[in-house]
């Protein structure tokens, strides 16, 4: 590993851990990855260890890592062996929320291994997220009900960058995935520093990551504030393939990746962050979209995906591979083909050639979803609405975030 890119690994960190996780003296922090690999993957070490040194720093405290084992994970779908898989998610699961009971903060970096069940039945990936959603999804409802600081990064993996960059030399690929998760994490900020336009009561951008990110996070501060004073109804995505109409309720609260603990500790839940956002009512959407990019789920790909709604409701799917495995997503639980997430991008003018326009399928949820305007099916955020009672509001184990090619309108 060369001296400046040690150098940056560290200054990532330092972000992770005072910007995103901040966190607190004597608090212990778990990296864990339950969405794919159910633990984080080896592959992402370095910056595993710089999190870890950072960590221990802020903290004085140890991390935790639950590492993760992809050639077991795949076996136990070519085996059935649901059994097997359902011990290690419980006894992960079990452990988080002994950690959770505790107070520590918990890290998720999520690489991307579109290819690892490749060739394994839709039905048996299906089994496989069925049963990681149904130990891990009360966890993080609990997390997102602000028991503790939780946050959600991109860790580059040689995999993610056979998938991501394949269009470049083997040899070059995973370089060129980390100076983008390096770019998005506004490590190196040359590309997009100057997009951003300080108000007059806020400090202008300099050259410093940390500093760069409280200017960003005044920047959507301000849209946040601005969209929850104007209380539009109706949000409409429309592009090639896409005529989606959905309904915001009354009492909807726009907002955006930073949150606090209920004991008062800020913290962001993911990053890169780049969006503001908030809850539709559940039963309102109306037309069709078509997602823009491809969606890595469980190590596989789906990909052409085409969903039609009405009354909130998915009543047609497309997708021209993973199908099957698409409609399965779909069939997880009762809210789990409709919405619980519509959002918006912040993008004030991204210079050329920065990942945010640069065109490029990333094959991950954080890069994709920060990159255009999405939806979400499955699960909505409490805290996305002001009503006592959440009408309207949307609840599943899943949340799958869809990125789309549309331009949108509020009403």
């Amino acid at each position: 590993m060369s001296t400046d890119h040690a150098s940056r690994l560290r200054t990532c960190a330092e972000i992770i851990v005072r910007i995103g996780l901040n966190l607190q003296p004597g608090q212990r922090l778990l990296l864990a990855e339950p969405y794919e690999l159910q633990g984080v993957s080896r592959e992402a070490s370095a910056l595993v260890e710089a999190i870890s040194a950072a960590a221990l720093a802020a903290s004085g405290v140890p991390p935790i890592i639950i590492w993760g084992d992809p050639e077991r994970l795949r076996q136990f779908a070519e085996q059935a062996d649901w059994r097997g898989f359902t011990q290690l998610v419980a006894a992960n699961a079990d452990h988080m929320k002994h950690h959770l009971a505790e107070g520590g903060a918990f890290l998720f970096p999520l690489s991307s291994t579109p290819q690892l069940m490749q060739g394994v039945a839709a039905e048996r990936v299906s089994e496989l997220q069925r049963i990681s959603w149904t130990h891990f999804g009360p966890i993080i409802q609990r997390l997102t009900h602000g028991e503790s600081q939780w946050l959600i990064v991109p860790a580059p993996t040689p995999a993610w960058a056979d998938a991501a960059f394949a269009d470049l030399p083997a040899e070059q690929r995973l370089e060129a995935l980390q100076e983008t998760v390096l770019a998005a994490m506004r490590v190196l900020i040359a590309c997009n520093q100057s997009a951003l336009v300080p108000s007059r009561d806020k400090p202008a951008p300099t050259t410093e990551p940390i500093q760069a990110w409280h200017t960003h996070f005044a920047a959507l501060e301000r849209q946040r504030d601005a969209l929850n004073s104007r209380r539009h109804k109706t949000i409409r995505y429309q592009g090639p393939g896409t005529d989606l109409t959905v309904k915001l309720p009354a009492k909807h609260q726009w907002c955006t990746a930073q949150l606090s603990t209920k004991r008062g500790v800020p913290f962001v839940a993911n990053l890169p962050t780049e969006e503001v956002f908030t809850a539709p009512d559940r039963n309102s959407a109306e037309g069709i979209i078509r997602v823009s990019r491809p969606l890595s789920y469980g190590g596989s790909v789906i990909e052409g995906i085409e969903l039609a709604f009405k009354r909130g409701r998915v009543v047609q799917a497309q997708a021209r591979t993973g199908r099957d495995l698409l409609q399965r997503l779909l069939d997880t639980d009762d809210g789990s083909a409709r919405l619980g997430e519509v959002a918006l991008i912040v993008k004030r003018d991204p210079a050329p050639g920065s990942w945010q326009n640069s065109g490029r399928l990333f094959y991950h949820t954080l890069l994709d979803e920060n990159a255009s305007p999405h939806i979400a099916l499955g699960e909505s955020y409490h805290f996305c609405n002001r009503s006592l009672f959440a009408f309207g509001l949307n609840r599943s184990l899943v949340h799958v975030d869809l990125p789309l090619d549309a331009t949108v309108e509020l009403l």
